[in-house]
């Protein structure tokens, strides 16, 4: 019973806990229900409201507006001001008409409405009048009438009108809103407690669901679209693209891939790379350890030129490019391949033909350039007036063309990076004067004087034969497009931190449009410029990349009719001055006075007559004057370097061929700086006497001896002829035209210096190094003397190294004198 009774209890209770719920939740929803009619009735109040205050401003705006045609007309007179008038009239009736609508069941705005309705109607007959004035009256009446402000205080009238009528609404508004919110707070304390949290929980999952739903959508829209763009650009590229895992395995590989080595992408799935390429390292390492590579070098991306390899074993050149590629499953490699057999193959054609211009035309154009200038020279005699214009006509085009064939190999050697500059301290004004000496043939030609200017020194740093090469094409430039009978001036202006040689013209000018193009590769001002007037419009691109490889600049100033001014600025590396001396046969240059003394003592005690100069600039003065037999330099100088002076003598044309012995306490550094100067023999100080006398007695002793013997080896036989008739009779010349041939010779007779060339029909000429030395087993100084380029590193087995073409046999001669005239091995 008591069971029964509490199962009874229980479900009673039940159903009372259901039925309070059920009531609740009805009074919650009838509450719920009026508050919501509530609401509308206050969101249409709301609306009215607000509707109500945006009429109240249209009609105050229709207002402006008519206002604003009315004294555009009444100034103007125009009837087209009154468009905005007659707009604004047409529509002011409508919207005052809705705005009495709005007004309806609200007495206390119905009433504002009245009065603003009177304002508006006053305000249409002052606009109709002082229309009506400026048509009947003209424009002072109607002015007059407008400025006398009862327009404006109709105006100021309505805005006082408008301004309350908005206010009204606002604190109608307000004050229903604050009715209504009273209302609803017992409404709102039941039905958030119950509702609230529901609601908001349905609302918002509701609304999470459709965003999470539509964002999932849009982004597998933009993967696959962006999986869609990858795989074509990975597809359609022209290079192969490999993916790798960090271990080097094949994780992919595109269309291109496929194609170029033959494996299909199936195939290649897993597999090492190394089937693909073969890698620098060896073993089965990690790729990056394989390839020698870190893996921080692949952020920034590697390229590295390997042997690619395809299905049927062919291997090919390729370049592959790196880079670090982060996936969530870790980092990967991508690298891309491309194929440049071609470019290989353009390369070695290019190289071939440089090979070819270097020595098949070289070769032979030497020979006829230095036959011809040795004919024009007079070295086979008086010729006839016809003969010699016909020489020299010969002489002067086989001169263009070697300067054409060597603009083309410098361009060469420009973009290959292979342009060696051998720098050393040398004066700009030296420079000039030998340029001048080079070009004056071809001003000549011209009918043109070269002329250069007086002034100091100017010492810089830089390769005596490529400055020469820049300067002599500015004049030639410039004697090109002087008119005949003019005059090109040189100017050497050493200033604060640079040394600044002007080559000044008084040709047409350089016209403005080809300015920007000046320096440019064949860049010529007119197309007829290569016609008339010859070259290949190379020579101011090479010589800007010789000025800027020196630390300096070419430039131009120029006005159109009125000539052009080139500028060559070097850094200036220190003064040099010239001041005359005096000195009978040995000149001796030391600055320090008991040296200088001694040396004197020294030589007068051996019989010869010395004299002393205690500064560069004195020696220099006093070597030009002529008349001694050796001079004697100490390297270190109060005013300039004694390896500057050395070369300032070597520059001019009375001293070139003047012997100098060095004599200075920082030998060493002196013979690296100067190796290539004609120097008889290095004496550091202290110095004996014995030692002196030698080297002074070397000089005179060469000079007066016999003939030194020379070796010209050179498979072309005008080349050797034309060397022979250039050296004279100051050499015993003998020669060889192939290695065997060499080898023979040096059998019968150990000469005392040879000229080499490279190309020989048997071999290379490098191959007889070995064999050059004489009886005392002591090398024989060596020329190289060839067309071909020489490996720089193999240049320091030779005395010098000379390109056909590029140096004169008058160089070569010079060259040849100074190594037979120097000791082979001072005591």
């Amino acid at each position: 019973m008591a069971l029964s009774d509490s199962r009874r209890g229980l479900r009673l209770a039940a159903v009372i806990a259901a039925l309070a719920t059920a009531t609740l939740l009805a009074l919650a929803g009838w509450e719920l229900f009026r508050e919501f009619e509530r609401g509308r009735v206050l969101r249409a109040e709301v609306e009215r409201s607000h509707e109500t205050r945006a009429q109240i401003l249209r009609v105050f705006s229709l207002l402006q507006d008519a206002e604003t045609g009315q004294r555009g007309f009444v100034i103007t007179g125009q009837d087209q001001f009154l468009g905005p008038y007659v707009a604004a009239r047409g529509e002011l009736s409508n919207q005052m008409a809705d705005l009495a609508e709005l007004f309806e069941g609200h007495p206390v705005q119905a009433a504002d409405y009245v009065g603003l309705a009177d304002l508006v109607e006053a305000k249409e007959q002052t606009l109709e009048e002082g229309i009506s004035i400026r048509r009947d009256q003209g424009q002072d009446a109607a002015i007059a009438y407008v400025s006398t402000g009862v327009g404006k205080t109709a105006m100021d009238r309505i805005r006082v009108v408008v301004d309350r009528m908005v206010e009204a609404e606002a604190g109608f508004l307000e004050s229903l809103s604050a009715r209504s919110e009273a209302r609803s707070g017992r409404a709102e304390a039941m039905v958030v407690g119950v509702f609230a949290i529901l609601v908001a929980v349905v609302i918002g999952t509701a609304f999470l669901m459709w965003r999470y739903v539509r964002t999932r959508r849009s982004l597998l829209g933009r993967v696959q679209a962006t999986v869609a763009r990858q795989q074509a650009i990975f597809d359609s590229a022209i290079d192969a693209i490999v993916t790798l895992n960090p271990s080097g395995s094949i994780e992919s590989i595109n269309a291109a891939g496929e194609r170029m080595f033959g494996w299909s992408a199936a195939e290649l799935d897993r597999r090492d790379v190394a089937v693909l390429v073969d890698l620098a390292g060896e073993g089965e390492g990690a790729f990056l350890k394989r390839l020698g590579a870190s893996h921080g070098a692949l952020q920034g991306g590697i390229v590295r030129e390997l042997t690619a390899r395809r299905r049927d074993g062919a291997t090919f050149p390729v370049d592959v490019a790196l880079g670090i590629m982060e996936l969530p499953t870790g980092s990967h490699i991508v690298a891309v391949v491309r194929d440049i057999s071609e470019r290989r193959r353009i390369e070695e054609m290019k190289e071939q033909f440089v090979s070819t211009v270097s020595h098949e035309l070289r070769t032979p154009l030497t020979s006829i350039a230095g036959s011809l200038g040795l004919l024009a020279g007079g070295a086979a005699g008086a010729l006839p007036d016809k003969a010699q214009r016909l020489i020299g006509i010969a002489h002067a085009n086989s001169q263009r063309l070697v300067r054409l064939i060597n603009d083309i190999l410098d361009v060469e050697k420009i973009e290959s990076g292979k342009l060696l500059l051998e720098m050393s301290p040398l004066d700009l004004r030296a420079i000039a004067e030998r340029s001048l000496e080079s070009a004056a043939g071809y001003a000549e030609e011209r009918s043109v004087s070269l002329v250069l200017r007086d002034g100091p020194a100017a010492p810089v740093r830089g390769d005596a034969d490529r400055l020469i090469q820049v300067v002599v094409n500015l004049l030639s430039n410039a004697a090109k497009f002087s008119p005949a009978g003019g005059e090109v001036v040189v100017c050497v202006d050493p200033q604060t931190r640079i040394a600044r040689l002007s080559v000044i013209d008084q040709g047409p000018g350089i016209p403005d449009e080809f300015r920007s193009r000046i320096f440019g590769k064949f860049a010529q001002a007119d197309a007829s410029d290569t016609r008339a007037k010859g070259g290949t419009g190379l020579g101011l691109a090479i010589s800007r990349e010789i000025a800027e490889r020196h630390g300096g600049r070419l430039w131009f100033e120029s006005t159109p009719g009125e000539g052009a001014t080139f500028h060559l600025d070097l850094p200036l590396v220190a003064e040099v001055e010239a001041r005359e001396g005096e000195g009978p046969r040995l000149l001796i240059v030391e600055d320090d006075a008991d040296a200088a003394e001694v040396l004197a003592t020294m030589l007068v005690q051996d019989g010869f007559i010395a004299d002393t100069a205690r500064t560069a600039r004195e020696g220099l003065a006093a070597a030009r004057r002529g008349g001694y037999a050796a001079v004697l330099v100490d390297l270190n100088l109060p005013d300039a370097d004694g390896i500057g002076l050395i070369r300032a003598l070597r520059a001019s044309p009375d001293t070139h061929e003047l012997p100098v012995v060095v004599v200075s306490a920082d030998v060493t550094r002196g013979r690296a700086r100067g190796a290539s100067l004609e120097v008889v023999d290095w004496m550091e100080k202290p110095f004996n006497q014995d030692r002196l006398r030698a080297a002074v007695d070397a000089v005179l002793a060469r000079s007066q001896s016999r003939r030194p013997v020379v070796l010209h080896i050179d498979d072309d036989r005008d080349i050797l002829e034309v060397t022979a008739s250039a050296l004279g009779s100051a050499v015993e010349m003998t020669s060889a035209v192939s290695l065997a041939d060499a080898r023979q010779s040096l059998a019968r007779r150990r000469p005392d210096l040879v000229i080499l060339d490279l190309g020989l029909p048997d071999g290379s000429g490098l191959e007889l190094l070995s064999d050059l030395k004489d009886e005392a087993d002591e090398p024989i100084p060596v020329v190289i003397y060839s067309a071909q380029e020489m490996d720089a590193a193999l240049a320091g087995r030779a005395e010098a190294v000379l390109t056909k073409s590029r140096t004169s046999l008058a160089s070569l001669a010079r060259t040849v004198r100074r190594l037979t005239l120097q000791p082979r091995s001072p005591a």
